[in-house]
Order: C-alpha cells, then structure tokens, then sequence
C-alpha cells in the first residue's frame, strides 16, 4: 500500500515538471578535501537557473573557481573542488517553469572529517593547582569525547575531574595524577573511535626555602634543630653549610648530625653562634635555592638574691622609705624582660605608694621596687620574674610590716537577742605580728567605767564557744557565741587583738523585739481554700522569722476559731494556702509573723466567702461526626468554668460502637495534663465508629462530656491482591491497544489515497473549464523541495472554485 502511494506522488512530479537532483539522496556524506558534483535538471518546459550555497550566495560559472557550475542540457552541474567544512549545508537548485512559476529543489551535503586530536603528548601539571588538559577533537560528525587514565584505562568517575571544550579540566592536582590519560573519540554515526595518549607529569621548581627552629631554638647546654623546608617535585634535595661555606657533615664531627633536612647540634654553646646556610635542589631544578639564619645562643637569666627588711610602724615615727633592687647576674640580654608580681602571679601595680624604676634594666641590667612611704598594707612577698627566651627566673623579697591590729570586720555596733538564745558576734583583723585575741564583757561601775571581765571558755558558763582563726597572710578572725542572761542586755562586748599593740571593737547587746504586721498583698478564695499572697513585714525586730501563722473563723459560728501555722521559707513574698474549708462560707482571717521574740502585730482583719463546689464545665468543639484520618481522630474541647476549684487532671476513654445499643469495653483512660484542650486518638480502625469520654476533674467532682465519632475508610494498599486486580481491571489489554492502533492507522492510509484522487480529479475538472495549462496538484513536500508558487495557485484555484 506504501509503495503505492510513493509511485502515485512520483508520477505526479513528472507529470508537472519538477526539478531533479542527482545525487538522489536528500543528505549525502564525503569526505573533506574530496571532490564533489552534483546535476540537478528538469523537463522539456523547465529551465533551471542556478545553484545557491548554504550562505545563501548563487554559484557563478567560473572554471577557475573551487566551487561552480556548469551549464548542461535541462540543467546545472554544481562542482565543488576540495571539500571543506564551510561547504557544509543545504544547496538549493533555483528553476521555473514555462510560465515562469519559480521552482526548487535542496539538496543537503555534510562534509565528513575524520578524527584529529591537537594536544601535546607530554604535558606538566603543577601539584595543588587547577589545569587542562589540553585535547582538542575535530571530526565531523561531531565526536564524542570520553577520557581515561592510567595503563589499563581506568574510566574517570572522580568529581575532581571535569570535561570541557578544549580537554580535561583537573579541580586539583595531587601525586595521583603523575600518570597517563587517554583522550579517546567515538563518531557514532561513522563507526569511526580513536584515542590519544597524554602523559600528565608533576614536576615543580624549588620553592623559596626557609630554616625554622622552634622557639626557643638553641639553648645553653641544650640541643638546637634547625629544619630547612622547601618544596619541589622532584622532592628536594638539601646541603647544609655553616659560615663561609664550610659544608656540614663531610668532617665528621659528631657535635653536627645532618638527617636529610634537619641540622640537629649537640649541647649548645655560645660558640655555635653564626650563620647557617642550607642549599635545596631536585633533579628538575638542579640549582635550586638557598636560605641563611642566624643562630644565636641563648644563656638563661639567674638572679641574686635579694635580702628580707623589716619596717615598724607607729603614729609617731615619720613616714618610711624602702626600695628593693632586682638584678641580673648572667643571661642572654635578647628578650630579657624583668618584673614584679604578687604571691598569686598578678602583676605588682603602681599604686598606693608603690612605684618600680626600670631605666638601668638595658644598662645595668636590675630594676628596682620602692615603697615611699611604707604602709601596713605593703606587708608581704613580692616576687621578681626574670624571663627571656631561654628560662624564667625567680627571686623573692620580703617585706614585713609590724603595725597595730586593725578592725576590718563588718560594722555591726548593735547586737539582738533574747534571753537563753544564742548571740552570735564576729571581729576580723588585719595585723602583724600575728595577735592575740580576746572577749571582754564591759561591765562598768561607778569606780571603774573603763572595767571589764575577759571572757574565757572554760570558765565563764555562759559562753557556748569562742573559735579564733586565721584567713589571710595578716587577717584573723573571732567568733563568739553566747547565751545571754536577763542582766546581760544593754552591756557593750569587745574584742580585742594584741600583738603587743592593742586593737578593739565594741558590740551592744541589746533585747530583740516581735516583728511589726505582716504585708498582705492579696487573697484569692476557692471553693474549699483560700490563697495568701503575702511579703514580710518590713521592721523584724532585730530576729529572724520563724513562721507565719494564720488565724481564722467562721462568722456566726462559736468556737470555730483555728490557727494554722506555715514555716517562714525567705524574705521574698510567699504563698499561704487555708485547705479543708467550707465552700459558700463566710471566714475572718488574721496573719501575724513570729521570732524568738515572739508573735508580731496581728494584720487587719479579712472578711471574705469561699466559692459555691461545682464540677467544671466545657463543651467539645466539633460539629462532624466523621474524623479526618483512617486511624486517628483529633477531639478538641472548651472549658467554660473551673468550678471554683483549679482542674486536677483530664481524662479521656473511648469505646467501639457495633450498632444501636452495642458497646464495646471502655478503652482505659488516658491521662492528660490539667491544661490541656486537645488531643489525637492514635491506634484507631478505619471506617469504625467510637463514643468517645471527656472527663475533668476537680475537688467537686467530675464533668463529663461525650461524642460519637467515625474513622474514615483506609486508603488501598497497593501491595495487597485485591488492590491489584483493581489495578488491572482500570486499564485495558495490551491486544486492544495494539488493536485500535493499527485501525487507526489503516483508516489514516485510505483517508490519504482518497483524498489524493479526489485533488487529481478535481484539478483535470477545472482545467478543461478554464482552457489554462494544468496547474500542479498540491501535494506535501518534503526537506528537498519547495515551491512557493504551487502553493500561492492552489489556493488561488481554490478560491475561484
């Protein structure tokens, strides 16, 4: 059927005189830098006028040039000498006919190039560095380029190589890539697969050296390692030198071990001093580079020692000036630095009459630390640090002191407390020498208003402890407890320190009073409690708090008065809650704080009720009774009312419905948060039914609330056998498709020829009516030729029918 519409349409052409090219093939291929011709003729009542290359540019006649034509019978010859790739393209053949209808015919011609790689074989790559390979194809059909590496042609897969137009890009280049790529070219159209060799060496110059030595490098009596680093591939070679390039390790001496790139010197001393030279160089690179340092031995510093002084210091003597000298007596001066620095390793400031002289440091190599004048607080060690590269060094001075004790406890002049309780009474002191300390109770009489009684632990009863110790370099501290008779309040108690100089603090006894109201800052009533919101009260009466207590009755009850009592926690404001009260009862509540000295000032009295007992109330928040999901459902819930009593917990249970009177066993109840106003019910069946309960709790009871809810179906389980059959009864057979198919196309194909003939028919019709030539009939043209005219004459012929 094919074949017989193909011989239809070709002797349609003949009949209406197209153009004829030759070859006959639409798209031919040969080879660059062959010859080429090709004709293209037509009918008695044809003419063809020329040849229009690819460029769009109309072949003259010229022997001369690479590409012309020559003029033959009914047509053209296109001759084209050394095909290049500019010939590349769609040739058109220009014509008309006899009525001057312009006619064509394409012809499409591609040069074919076989594979050219351009690329050296050798190429260098420097290590660490992005390059490409350079490996450029030409081939046409175009190639496809795939690259390889190494001997057995290992194909790349790594992402740090990537392709690009003119080779192999490497991201980065490592020692890995010292090794042979293959840039390989495939013309899939042709057949036609070659590859090219590419031999990547890493090879890079020496890189400026240098000589490091940890610091510090060359230490007296130590050992010094001198390193010479440099870079190169080949890796690099190395040759140490010393002064004027006297070479290293050929002489033998052992005091000199060259490993490689290391110099290593034995048991430094201040003759090693000089310049070293070190000379790297590799096979690529066999001048290399060098680098010098200078070795300069380091002598750690050592002090002298400094004497102790002494310094007294009384209100009468005049004002003291001491200065200590820190000195150097041998060490390197490079990096010398001296210091001074508390016993705790802060640095010493000038500050308070201390001032450090450092301007015979670089002369004279000591500094000095004065003290103008001297004050009790200069009293201890300071040390001197000596540093430089090699060593740190210490010396100490010592400074001491002797001055009066000094009070520097806190200033507490007032002491409460209350008979048969324990007064507790402190004194620090700075002095030196160290003190001794002692308790006098003042008892002063007409005859001695000076006089007093030591106190002493063992004897005197009614002293519980006295505990003397020291907390400082000069501090010391006391403690006494005391139990006070009645007698014993309004006396003065004082502390004294000797050393033999005298220093006193004073203390007044004196009788704690109760504490003032207690502040009220709010009252909250529940059903059955009653919450107090109070803070302390703002005078104590010289004790601390013990309790709080709360003092409350029922109005118009007799013999309804209680007392509750509540320990006192800190003086931040506190929380009292009443339980176990009558709800809708009216109670008159009192607070008073309580010490050692006894019970404060009652606060106003507070009249208040507490709230009616009552479940709480909610509604649940959903007009649907089917849930979102198969095997969940979300429940939501408002609460209306607490009920006067703050919600306790949630519960929440389900059951599965099976029909109208049909309950299944309640599922345990789930235990929510008291805050809590949602929740999803997890483990669900799809497509069930549930009564599902809400309940909340508090001190009056339970409030209840229930629904009935519905799952939604399951969605199909693919994997299932049921959802496969479904599955495959949705599409239909393979056979129908295959059935419908080849109707479809058998209908197109006697659709086509029907038409065809109808056109021929319709076209011979018209032309004996009108006695004009027959025009060609309209048909579909392929790549190779058009005609614009054909197609402007039928349209017209259209019309006119």
């Amino acid at each position: 059927m094919f074949i017989s519409i193909i011989l239809l349409i070709s002797l349609i052409n003949l009949s209406f005189g197209q153009l004829v090219i030759k070859p006959s093939e639409s798209i031919v291929l040969r080879d660059q830098f062959k010859s080429f011709v090709a004709s293209c003729t037509g009918q008695p009542n044809t003419r063809v006028a020329t040849w229009r290359s690819p460029l769009q540019i109309d072949i003259a006649e010229d022997d001369t040039a690479r590409v012309t034509v020559e003029r033959q019978t009914y047509g053209l010859r296109l001759r084209i000498r050394n095909l290049t790739r500019t010939d590349q393209g769609i040739w058109e053949c220009l014509g008309s006919d006899q009525e001057g209808r312009p006619l064509s015919r394409t012809l499409q011609i591609n040069v074919k190039v076989p594979i050219t790689f351009f690329g050296d074989p050798i190429q260098y790559a420097e290590l660490n560095s992005a390059i490409i390979i350079k490996c450029r194809v030409l081939a046409n059909p175009s190639a496809e380029v795939t690259w390889f590496k190494g001997r057995d042609k290992t194909r790349l897969t790594s992402s740090n190589y990537e392709r690009s137009n003119d080779g192999l890009k490497i991201l980065r280049v490592t020692l890995a890539d010292n090794d042979v790529f293959w840039c390989q070219a495939d013309v899939l159209e042709t057949g036609e697969s070659k590859d090219y060799p590419i031999q990547v060496v890493i090879a890079q110059g020496i890189t400026p050296p240098r000589i490091v030595c940890a610091a510090p490098c060359a230490v007296e009596k130590q050992t010094a390692t001198l390193v010479c680093e440099a870079g190169g591939m080949p890796p690099p070679q190395f040759m140490w030198f010393y002064g004027q390039d006297v070479p290293i390790g050929a002489n033998g001496i052992s005091k000199f071990v060259v490993r490689g790139n290391t110099l290593v010197i034995n048991y430094v001393d201040e003759t090693d001093n000089g310049r070293y030279s070190c000379q790297a160089f590799n096979d690529y690179d066999r001048r290399g580079q060098r680098a010098e340092y200078m070795l300069n031995v380091i002598v750690p510093p050592r002090l002298a020692p400094i004497p102790p002084i002494k310094v007294n210091l009384d209100e009468n003597t005049p004002p003291q000036r001491v200065v200590f000298q820190c000195r150097v007596l041998r060490g390197s001066a490079d990096s010398l630095s001296l210091e001074w620095v508390l016993v705790d390793g802060t640095p010493l400031q000038p500050i308070n009459g201390i001032s450090i002289d450092v301007t015979q440091l670089a002369l004279n190599r000591f500094v000095e630390l004065r003290f103008e004048p001297v004050r009790r607080e200069h009293h201890g060690n300071y040390t001197c640090v000596a540093k430089n590269l090699a060593d740190i060094s210490t010396t100490i001075a010592t400074l001491a002191v002797e001055y009066r004790p000094v009070f520097i406890g806190a200033d507490i002049p007032v002491i409460y407390s209350v008979p048969n309780y324990r007064a507790i009474m402190k004194c620090q002191f700075d002095s030196y020498p160290q003190p001794t300390i002692q308790w006098v109770k003042m008892i002063r009489t007409p005859r001695d208003p000076e006089g007093g009684h030591v106190l002493v632990q063992d004897n005197d009863p009614q002293v519980i402890d006295i505990l003397t110790r020291q907390i400082g370099p000069t501090l010391y501290e006391t403690q006494l407890t005391y139990n006070p008779a009645q007698q014993d309040f309004g006396l003065n108690f004082e502390c004294r320190a000797i050393n033999p100089r005298i220093g006193r603090y004073s203390m007044n006894l004196r009788l704690a009073e109760p504490p003032r109201q207690v502040r009220v800052v709010e009252v909250k009533p529940r059903s059955n409690s009653i919450q107090l919101n109070i803070q302390p009260p703002l005078e104590l009466g010289g004790l601390p708090l013990l309790e709080y207590l709360v003092k409350y009755e029922q109005n118009g009850i007799p013999n309804s008065f209680k007392t509750q009592t509540y320990p006192f926690v800190s003086n931040e404001p506190q929380i009292l809650r009443l339980e176990s009260l009558q709800p809708a009862t009216s109670y008159r509540i009192q607070i008073v704080a309580k010490s050692r000295a006894g019970e404060g000032s009652l606060s106003i009295p507070y009249q208040l009720k507490t709230l009616d007992r009552q479940v709480p109330q909610f509604k649940i928040l959903s007009s649907d009774m089917s849930c979102l999901a198969d095997h969940s459902c979300a429940i939501k819930w408002l609460v209306e009312s607490d009920g006067g009593s703050p919600i306790s917990r949630i519960e929440i249970s389900y059951a599965k419905i099976r029909g109208p009177n049909a309950v299944e066993q309640t599922s345990p109840p789930i235990q929510l948060e008291p805050s809590a106003t949602e929740f999803e019910l997890q483990g669900l069946q799809s497509d069930t039914t549930y009564l599902i309960v809400v309940r909340l709790l508090n001190e009056a009871g339970v409030g209840e609330q229930k629904i009935t809810k519905q799952t939604s179906k399951s969605r199909i389980d693919p994997r299932s056998d049921s959802s496969d059959k479904r599955r495959k009864s949705r599409y239909p057979s393979k056979w129908v498709i295959l059935g419908v198919v080849l109707g479809i196309v058998f209908l197109t194909m006697i659709g086509g020829m029907i038409f065809i003939i109808y056109r021929c028919r319709r076209y011979k019709n018209t032309s004996k009516k009108t006695e004009k030539p027959i025009p060609p009939p309209r048909k579909r043209y392929t790549g190779n030729e058009r005609s614009s005219s054909d197609v402007g004459v039928s349209l017209r012929d259209d019309n006119n029918i």
